[in-house]
C-alpha cells in the first residue's frame, strides 16, 4: 500500500513538472538563421543552409518565405566561382532548387532551375562524363515535364554512353537508361537503346533482369528499384553485376541536414 502511495505521489510531481509551452517566435528565429546564412563566405556552406531553411519553411507552412529563400539560393549558385562546386554539387544544387520549388508550388521557378541543371549537364565534357548524372536530372524532368521529355533525355544519354570505354560501365549505363525508358512507357525506345550493344545474349539477359526488377520493385522507390537482387543469368552477360553507377542529385541525398 505504501509503495502504491509513493508511485501516485511521484506521478503527480512529475506531471506538474511538464515543460511549459514555448512562447518563442520560431518563424522569426528561422528568418534570423536565413540572414546569418546569407553572410557565409563559402558558397557550398551557404547554399546548404539556404536550402535547408527553405525546406523548413516549406514544411512549416511558409511557402512565401520559402520562395524568397530559394531565390537567394539560386543567387548563391549563379554568383559562385566556377570552382566553388564540383559537378555533382552544382547539378544537385539546381535539382534541389527545382525540387523544393515544386514543394511550394512554384513551378515556374522550378522549371527555370531545371533549365539550368540541363544546361550544366550539357556543358560537361566529354559527353560521356554526363552519363553518371543523367538519372538525377531525368527524375526531376519527369516530375516537372512528363514522361516524353524525360524519355528524350534518356535517348540522348544512350548516345553519350556509347563513348564509355569500360564495357561493364557502358553496359551499366545502357541498363539504367533502358530501365527508366520503360518507366517512361517508351518500350521501343528502351529496346533501341539496349541494341547499341551488339551482344544479343546480353540484351536478352538484361531484358529478363529488367522484367524481374519490375516484379520485385513494387512498393520501392524509383532509385531502389534500379538494383534489386537478380540472380540466375549467364555469367558472360552479367546484367546486374553491380549497383547503379549513377549519382543521386536530390536535395535529401546531397544537402539535407539532420534536424
Amino acid at each position: 500500500m505504501r509503495g502504491l502511495l509513493v508511485l501516485i505521489v511521484a506521478a503527480v510531481v512529475l506531471g506538474g513538472c511538464a515543460a511549459p509551452e514555448s512562447k518563442l517566435d520560431a518563424d522569426r528565429i528561422l528568418r534570423m538563421a536565413g540572414e546569418e546564412a546569407g553572410v557565409i563566405a563559402a558558397p557550398k556552406d551557404k547554399l546548404t543552409r539556404q536550402l535547408n531553411i527553405a525546406n523548413r519553411q516549406a514544411d512549416t507552412g511558409k511557402p512565401t518565405e520559402a520562395r524568397a529563400t530559394l531565390a537567394l539560393a539560386r543567387k548563391t549558385l549563379e554568383t559562385a566561382d566556377k570552382d566553388a562546386f564540383h559537378n555533382q554539387q552544382r547539378l544537385a544544387g539546381w535539382i534541389s532548387i527545382s525540387e523544393l520549388s515544386r514543394k511550394v508550388e512554384d513551378k515556374a521557378f522550378a522549371n527555370s532551375a531545371l533549365d539550368e541543371a540541363i544546361r550544366s549537364l550539357n556543358e560537361l565534357k566529354p559527353p560521356q562524363a554526363r552519363c553518371e548524372y543523367v538519372l538525377g536530372v531525368e527524375h526531376e524532368l519527369k516530375e516537372l515535364r512528363g514522361e516524353k521529355e524525360a524519355a528524350k533525355l534518356l535517348a540522348t544519354a544512350g548516345d553519350w554512353a556509347t563513348a564509355l570505354i569500360e564495357p561493364s560501365t557502358r553496359r551499366a549505363a545502357y541498363l539504367d537508361f533502358a530501365q527508366q525508358l520503360f518507366e517512361c512507357n517508351d518500350y521501343d525506345g528502351a529496346r533501341t537503346l539496349l541494341r547499341k550493344d551488339e551482344d544479343a545474349a546480353w540484351r536478352s539477359d538484361s531484358l529478363m533482369a529488367i522484367s524481374d526488377r519490375a516484379r520485385y520493385s513494387q512498393g520501392r522507390s524509383w532509385w531502389e528499384a534500379l538494383s534489386p537482387p537478380v540472380v540466375g543469368y549467364a555469367a558472360s552477360a552479367e546484367p546486374n553485376k553491380s549497383q547503379s553507377f549513377s549519382k543521386r542529385l536530390d536535395f535529401e541525398s546531397n544537402f539535407k541536414q539532420q534536424q
